[in-house]
């Protein structure tokens, strides 16, 4: 497992276990909606089905064997049946999972992936979470979950996912830009604290995320400023945090990175 978000981060993190007991889930797919609070993180836990993550106003972190990934509320995660998670919510917010049977895996994947939600998947997802949990299995909800479940396998997977260092020399490196992104450190820096050269370590980066320091570090920085915009932090206050210059230079960044200005993501 990664390590904990709560040891990358000054925030009091509130720790919760799983709150589903279920054994089995006796329905194909099975709503899950809850609210989680602001600074909640959920243990490592697996289930012997699959998940869809998703969270409808706010942003998730889920740690996973595979690597790290940012859910803000344009993107779903997909967990496959037995896979270790936890999950960390910085600012609170609607939660809206559905846990789907493990006859579905093999269309979906055995490995964890972020899927882009349009709007027709996001009102299905949404649709689901209002169903009691013992809803008629009849003909047209077998329909609707069919038609579901084409929509996730057809779903575009996106670039919110950093995978795991495994190299010992990166995981200072990476533990402390998680924890503070604006750090200022040269890879020629990092060199002499973890007793490797700056050529080394590119390689290792290379290696381990198929991306170079610089490029990771863009990523990551890009992937904390859309959870501080969806949290309603200023463009200002997000660079600042995050070492750029300016705010100018931030938004110069951040539209390198995605296509768009912040405020235009943020209204799309």
């Amino acid at each position: 497992m990664t390590q904990s978000l709560s040891n990358r981060t000054d925030a009091s993190w509130r720790s919760v276990s799983s709150r589903f007991k279920r054994k089995t889930l006796d329905r194909p797919v099975f709503p899950r909606p809850t609210t989680m609070s602001a600074n909640e993180h959920v243990r490592a836990h697996s289930h012997h089905w699959g998940q869809i993550t998703y969270i409808s106003d706010s942003v998730m972190t889920i740690f996973t064997p595979q690597g790290t990934f940012v859910i803000p509320p344009q993107q779903a995660l997909w967990i496959p049946p037995h896979l270790e998670h936890e999950t960390f919510c910085r600012y609170g917010g609607h939660f809206r999972s559905v846990y789907i049977d493990e006859k579905y895996a093999e269309i979906l994947g055995d490995q964890a992936k972020t899927l882009v939600v349009d709007p027709l998947l996001k009102e299905m997802i949404l649709t689901i979470c209002t169903w009691p949990e013992d809803y008629l299995l009849d003909d047209k909800t077998e329909r609707f979950i069919q038609v579901f479940i084409d929509r996730l396998e057809l779903a575009p997977t996106s670039a919110f996912f950093i995978p795991k260092a495994d190299d010992q020399r990166l995981l200072p490196i990476v533990s402390e830009l998680y924890a503070n992104p604006g750090c200022t450190l040269t890879l020629e820096q990092w060199g002499e604290k973890v007793g490797a050269s700056a050529r080394t370590l590119n390689r290792l980066f290379h290696k381990s995320f198929a991306m170079s320091f610089s490029q990771w570090k863009q990523k990551l920085r890009a992937l904390r400023a859309v959870e501080m915009l969806t949290a309603g932090e200023t463009q200002q206050v997000i660079a600042q945090q995050l070492g750029f210059e300016s705010s100018s230079a931030f938004n110069s960044a951040f539209k390198k990175f995605f296509g768009t200005t912040p405020r235009q993501y943020l209204k799309r």
